[in-house]
């Protein structure tokens, strides 16, 4: 930036006519023009400008310098007037992932009034129940429901929400609803499964401590439609974000079990890179996600 700086002012100096007049337009003092003038030459090796009480000259090396100075800051202002109406103007690719829960759930009754209100935007959603890397991936913004384990990304909590299990009220009716989360051994569990690692169902005992429960099924799937509409045909008991059974509890279609051990509270979130400068396009996202999910 410091040599920016000094071309900067080298330019504004050809343009102007004078160090006094090149120190108005920059809003800096007559000594810094005088300085940066002094440093660039002394970069440089060579005399650029000679100047007198009456004159000011460009040399043989200051004419061939000013050529190329001169475009320098000419494709510098045509850069920074590019990228402005980014964060004025909410504009641009926005690439959101997104498990499959709030695909089902949260992203049809959000999105299509996104995009009326902000039209300029385009949006890629990629699905996945796994922990893309933001920067690797090109992601701009990952919406990601439980805990969050510690990160350099930038975290904001869209709604709480709670791990639930639930199984249909005809499903009950052939089995017993299990009594402590170590029961569930004894019953056919729908496993939400992305990876070939054993599945586990997380819950709080009385006092506080963690329950990790090695579940078994005989279905399992990286679909979570598919294993929710199993749930409610009665094949099994799902483990599922309480946001995702929500209509389905309210009509009597699935019913609750364990639930004096759900672990406490975690939520949705939106996540996306810590930079000093937030795009325009995650900000106006990140707002407008929360002020749908308040509103309902």
């Amino acid at each position: 930036m410091k040599a920016l700086n000094t071309l900067h002012t080298f330019v504004a100096v050809i343009e102007e006519g004078s160090f006094t007049a090149a120190a108005d337009y920059l809003s800096i003092s007559k000594p810094v023009v005088s300085k940066h003038i002094s440093q660039l030459e002394e970069e440089l090796g060579v005399q650029l400008l000679i100047r007198t009480t009456r004159t000011l000259k460009l040399t043989e090396a200051g004419e061939r310098f000013a050529v190329y100075a001169s475009k320098i800051v000419a494709d510098l202002k045509e850069a920074e007037q590019a990228v402005m109406p980014l964060q004025s103007v909410p504009q641009g690719h926005l690439v959101i992932s997104a498990p499959q829960s709030l695909v089902y759930s949260l992203l049809p009754k959000v999105l299509p009034q996104f995009q009326n209100q902000y039209p300029d935007i385009q949006l890629t959603v990629r699905v996945t129940g796994r922990y893309v890397d933001l920067i690797d991936e090109e992601v701009n913004l990952a919406l990601r429901v439980g805990k969050l384990a510690d990160s350099s990304l930038m975290a904001r909590r869209i709604r709480p929400c709670q791990m639930q299990v639930c199984a249909s009220p005809d499903y009950w009716k052939k089995h017993n609803k299990p009594t402590h989360p170590h029961k569930l051994v004894q019953h056919d569990c729908l496993i939400y499964q992305t990876g070939n690692h054993k599945v586990s169902w997380l819950f709080q005992d009385e006092e506080g401590e963690t329950l990790n429960v090695k579940v078994k099924g005989k279905f399992q799937s990286d679909d979570g439609g598919l294993l929710l509409n199993a749930c409610k045909q009665g094949q099994g008991i799902f483990y599922t974000p309480s946001f995702l059974i929500e209509d389905d509890l309210a009509s009597g279609k699935l019913e609750l079990a364990l639930t004096d051990y759900y672990p406490e509270n975690t939520g949705i979130y939106a996540l996306y890179p810590n930079t000093k400068y937030v795009p325009n396009k995650v900000r106006v996202f990140s707002d407008f996600l929360l002020e749908q999910v308040q509103s309902h």
